[in-house]
C-alpha cells in the first residue's frame, strides 16, 4: 500500500490540531472561570484565584461575613483611594491595617466582618 506525501501530510496536520484541543480548550475553560472584581466593589473569591464567582461588596460600611473559611483572593477594587479592612469581630470591630486598592491572598478563617471606608 502507498501512501502519498499529500496525504501524510494531512494526517500529520490533522495528528497535531487534535492533540493541541485540549490544551486549549483546558486554557479557555480556566480564562472563562476566572470572574473580574467590577470597578468600585470589593470581592472575596471562593479560593486564593479569581476562578468562581465572588461575594461583592460596593457600599461603605461593615459586612458580616458567614462560612467563609481559608485562603481567599479579597480584591479591592474600590476607586480613589478607598480603603478595606478585615475584622475579627462581627460589625466591623477589632480590624486589621487598611487595605489600599489591590488583590490579597488572606487566610479569613479568623475573619468575622470587614469594613469598607473612604
Amino acid at each position: 500500500m502507498r501512501i502519498s506525501l499529500g496525504t501524510l501530510a494531512t494526517a500529520t496536520t490533522l495528528a497535531a490540531a487534535l492533540s493541541a484541543a485540549p490544551a486549549a480548550a483546558d486554557t479557555e475553560q480556566r480564562q472563562a472561570r476566572a470572574v473580574p472584581c467590577p470597578i468600585g466593589h470589593v470581592c472575596i473569591y471562593p479560593d486564593a484565584t479569581p476562578n468562581g464567582q465572588p461575594d461583592t461588596y460596593y457600599r461603605y460600611g461593615s459586612y458580616n461575613l458567614s462560612n467563609v473559611f481559608g485562603d481567599r483572593l479579597v480584591v479591592n477594587n474600590q476607586t480613589g483611594g478607598a480603603g478595606l479592612r478585615l475584622c475579627t469581630a462581627y460589625g466591623g470591630q477589632n480590624c486589621g491595617e487598611r487595605l489600599a486598592p489591590g488583590s490579597y491572598v488572606r487566610n479569613l478563617s479568623p475573619i468575622n466582618s470587614i469594613l469598607l471606608e473612604p
